[in-house]
């Protein structure tokens, strides 16, 4: 199973399909408010129609209250404005309209009883029982409930098909008309309908530049886990080489076996009692299992010599903190700049655990505080270790008589501050413990510990 994505690049992810939706919402609730809006403006405008032709009305009722027309003639003439002048049939001739209404519009009168009196073809009929006016919805609507604007739906006669219209209602009480002011919807939305088509056409986009983002980072992400996948894997590689190393330097030579465990399980012991956390620990332990690991490239004739040494031999042997540290330091080129500082640590440990507190240890002849204090800690550990291990050319030292070397050399070849650490932390059981660790279990701990647990909640493979 491939290494999972971060949580701050699925929470990235969440926010980039969010995005999208959140603005559609927004959209949507603009354009209802704007539909409103508009709805409301446009009725508006049709009511302000209505308020002309009852203007006309009542100037068309003060005529006949004079006298000068009949009720009639009045109404023949605004028939005549409303749905044009008749033919032979009595058909509206609507090309002669003289009243100026939008297109999609149309006016007529009813009273109430529900019978239109001026229609363009429905003239005399009721409103109660016609489709082309919602089978008595409208009729209910404005009669019954005395709604002034009404939105119904309607069929014609025969057809399959509905149609919507916005009706404004003006009632004149004088003659007892209700004067109708119709328009379709689709007519009356159409301005408003380019809006929508716009929002729908910013909304199409949105959702593309999200496509597009969510794609180059779905690709960025999977580089990422893949990048991170190699680090891990070469992480895993390098360590797995490293224990290898190690059990192959101490399998050459029988009297060094287990040398490296106990020097780290000694500093261990030692940086506690120092107070140091449990990183450092951690990184003191592995820089003890590694601290002679130049030495795997030290001829056998030389490492394993019984008798004494010559000056070049030795300067070899020497060599072996320098070869470690360049060793270790092109098996973790690739490791991450966040595991940097704990890799320094290692790397320090490797170095300088032959430097001594006065300034003639080697490789670079460090002095006192110089010297770091983890490698401070490795040069008690190892020559402790040393002194009570048997070699080819001497018998191991009793652990008092270790003891009394190490006290002895404080100030010289051990820094004072470590050496009262040791004393007050690795006793005769501890030193008996040391002898009986199991190098197959606890050989090489974690080299960098971050890496592991990622590894182990990330297996690769599947």
């Amino acid at each position: 199973m491939p290494l999972k994505p971060t949580t701050r690049s699925h929470l990235f992810s969440l926010f980039i399909v969010f995005l999208p939706i959140l603005f559609t919402v927004v959209v949507f609730l603009g354009y209802t408010q704007a539909k409103i809006v508009f709805y409301r403006s446009g009725v508006d405008a049709m009511d302000r129609q209505l308020g002309t032709v009852t203007q006309l009305l009542d100037l068309y009722n003060e005529q006949i209250k004079h006298d000068r027309l009949s009720f009639t003639q009045v109404e023949n003439k605004i028939r005549e404005m409303f749905v044009g002048s008749r033919h032979a049939d009595n058909s509206s001739d609507q090309s002669r309209d003289r009243l100026a209404i939008a297109p999609g519009s149309e006016l007529f009168v009813f009273n109430s009883q529900g019978t239109l009196i001026i229609h363009h073809s429905l003239e005399g009929q009721n409103i109660f029982g016609l489709s082309q006016m919602g089978n008595g919805f409208f009729a209910k609507k404005v009669l019954f409930e005395g709604m002034d604007t009404v939105s119904y739906s309607f069929s014609e006669p025969g057809s399959p098909s509905h149609s919507s219209s916005i009706a404004t209602i003006r009632y004149y009480p004088q003659w007892d008309w209700y004067i109708t002011l119709t328009m379709d919807e689709e007519a009356f939305y159409q301005q408003f309908s380019q809006v929508k088509s716009f929002l729908i056409m910013i909304v199409t986009v949105s959702y593309l530049i999200t496509a597009i983002l969510f794609y180059r980072t779905y690709h960025k992400e999977k580089a990422f886990v893949s990048s991170k996948l190699q680090s891990v894997q070469l992480a895993e590689v390098n360590q797995s080489i490293l224990k290898t190393l190690a059990v192959a330097l101490e399998e050459r030579d029988a009297y060094t076996s287990g040398h490296s465990q106990r020097v780290a399980y000694y500093m261990r012991i030692i940086g506690k009692q120092m107070g140091l956390d449990d990183e450092t620990l951690d990184m003191m332990y592995t820089g003890g299992l590694l601290h002679d690991i130049g030495k795997i490239g030290i001829e056998d004739n030389i490492l394993l010599k019984k008798g004494r040494l010559t000056e070049e031999e030795a300067e070899v042997i020497k060599s072996h903190t320098v070869r470690g540290e360049a060793l270790l330091r092109k098996l973790y080129a690739q490791a991450a700049s966040k595991d940097a500082s704990r890799i320094k640590k290692i790397l320090m440990i490797t170095r300088h655990h032959h430097e001594r507190y006065d300034g003639t240890g080697y490789p670079d002849q460090l002095k006192e505080e110089d010297i770091p204090l983890l490698a401070r800690v490795a040069a008690v550990a190892d020559s402790f270790d040393a002194m009570t291990s048997s070699r080819a050319y001497r018998k191991a030292l009793s652990f008092s008589k270790a003891c009394d070397e190490i006290i002895q050399n404080a100030g010289t070849q051990f820094c004072p501050k470590v050496v009262d650490a040791f004393f007050q932390s690795v006793t005769e059981d501890t030193f008996h413990h040391a002898h009986h660790i199991s190098r197959a279990n606890e050989l090489l701990e974690p080299i960098v510990k971050e890496t592991e647990v990622i590894y182990t909640q990330h297996p690769i493979g599947g």
